[in-house]
């Protein structure tokens, strides 16, 4: 289905939670296996998209929002590379205007720019003239990012491979969660290095058992760059600290690549009260349910 010029469509890119993540080995490549339950929460960064005729014949892109100064200079951005890549793989639309209102921290491992990625991708394939099959929408969204394709499915999944190895889980975790950050931004390339400069073993892939259904239980298995991101950003402790003695925290882990963390609880109450208390000292705090 085209758009007319002038129609927009609001996009939902939620924020992204790996409720446990384990490195299972290493390919010659460089490239480090995964194996990782990744869940959507309600909280998330959003964006409207319309077709953009009247403005020379080029796509746009407008941020706004709590964090859009750490990416307003990013000409680059993975919106627009998104649009630019699913044209070059034989979708045809025309320019498109894109805002995004961004409230996922940034370099924070809640998956934000892959998240947004992902929204775009979805309104690609509903609107353009010309649609690509799924086997190249998989692959242009894995060349988007590692965490794309699970963005793009949207859903809880278990992910292995480098992130491209997507199943559905016998039981959909489910829980309320406060989300709290340092301030600080962490580099996935740099987390996954200090990762390898530290535990240099990582070799042979292995196979872990499935997951357990329970998401505390998930989230006991840890996640394995937890050590490398806190030697590159100590403040990860801080937090960690800060959730682990809110009234009710169930579990605290921190979510792929850091620097967020997050803490899980039994009901909304709960995790509001210990927002707003992370809050007030000062802290980036969220409370929101996956």
């Amino acid at each position: 289905m085209t758009l007319a010029t002038g129609e927009c469509e609001r996009l939902a890119a939620p924020a992204k939670l790996n409720l446990c993540l384990q490195i299972t080995g290493r390919r010659a490549d460089g490239y480090h296996l995964v194996d990782s339950v990744v869940v959507f929460t309600d909280f998330g960064d959003s964006l409207t998209v319309r077709p953009a005729g009247g403005n020379g014949g080029t796509d746009s892109l407008d941020i706004t929002g709590p964090f859009a100064a750490a990416i307003a200079d990013d000409a680059e951005n993975i919106c627009l590379r998104a649009i630019r890549r699913y044209r070059d793989a034989g979708g045809m639309i025309g320019p498109l205007s894109v805002t995004l209102d961004k409230h996922i921290p940034v370099g924070a491992g809640l998956g934000g720019g892959s998240s947004n990625a992902a929204a775009i991708l979805r309104y690609l394939d509903r609107h353009a003239a010309t649609r690509i099959d799924p086997d190249a929408m998989r692959g242009l969204a894995l060349d988007l990012g590692a965490d794309v394709p699970v963005c793009l499915a949207g859903v809880a999944r278990h992910m292995t491979g480098i992130g491209e190895q997507l199943r559905p889980l016998d039981s959909v975790p489910h829980g309320h969660v406060v989300l709290a950050r340092p301030e600080a931004s962490l580099s996935t390339i740099a987390v996954f290095r200090e990762f390898a400069r530290t535990r240099p073993g990582v070799g042979m892939p292995r196979d872990l058992p499935p997951p357990p259904a329970d998401p505390a239980r998930i989230m006991r298995r840890g996640n394995d760059l937890a050590e490398a991101a806190r030697h590159l950003c100590p403040d990860i402790g801080d937090v960690i600290d800060l959730l682990a003695e809110c009234e009710g925290a169930e579990g605290v882990q921190m979510s792929g690549s850091g620097s967020a963390c997050f803490a899980l609880f039994q009901d909304a109450r709960l995790a509001s009260a210990a927002a707003g208390h992370l809050t007030m000292q000062g802290q980036w705090a969220v409370a929101t349910a996956f």
